[in-house]
């Protein structure tokens, strides 16, 4: 993760702080979606100003974040969503949905990622990243490819790929496997 910037890195062991105490408090994982979980699935190809994330409970989270300083998003000139941190106020954290990928993704595919001693983040597989940026990138203006590019890129930085997998949840998620370049170790998708 050399090239992911000093301050994401300080931000999302903020994060992961606020992860370990929501998995202590509920017995589940938040995860990483989105540009945040890009950023180090590329280690920092692509930038990302915000962190989005899955929980099963948003009040619980909401309570979690709070002890651990993050603040309720009030700023003038910014979405009242989500949370900011005061150490890192260029980064906004937020809550997406309720269940990961609308419940089709494999939580068992989950991915721990140690940001700090005792801090792990927590990452949906790769597949379901790029199944989500294809998704994002079909329904993206024709001038945007940044989508395409990052699902690209994963797909060819992944030490392994579940191609089934990866065929079903692209599918799933209304994206193109056939934009993908081939990699020498799989036959073109």
């Amino acid at each position: 993760m050399n090239d992911v910037p000093a301050s994401f890195l300080e931000a999302l062991a903020e994060l992961a702080g606020a992860f370990r105490l929501y998995r202590e408090t509920v017995g589940h994982d938040a995860v990483l979606v989105g540009g945040a979980a890009t950023v180090l699935y590329t280690a920092g190809a692509f930038s990302s100003g915000d962190f989005d994330f899955v929980v099963i409970d948003d009040q619980v989270f909401g309570n979690v974040m709070a002890k651990c300083g993050f603040i309720k998003e009030t700023r003038s000139g910014r979405l009242h969503i989500g949370y900011y941190h005061p150490q890192h106020p260029e980064y906004g954290f937020q809550a997406v949905s309720g269940a990961l990928f609308d419940g089709r993704a494999d939580r068992r595919r989950l991915v721990a990622v140690s940001v700090r001693e005792g801090r792990h983040i927590t990452l949906p597989a790769v597949e379901d990243i790029i199944a989500d940026r294809l998704a994002q990138h079909s329904v993206a203006p024709p001038s945007d490819s940044s989508r395409l590019e990052q699902a690209r890129l994963m797909f060819l930085l992944a030490a392994k790929i579940d191609m089934e997998y990866l065929r079903k949840r692209v599918e799933e998620e209304g994206g193109d496997i056939s934009l993908l370049p081939p990699r020498s170790d799989y036959a073109a998708p």
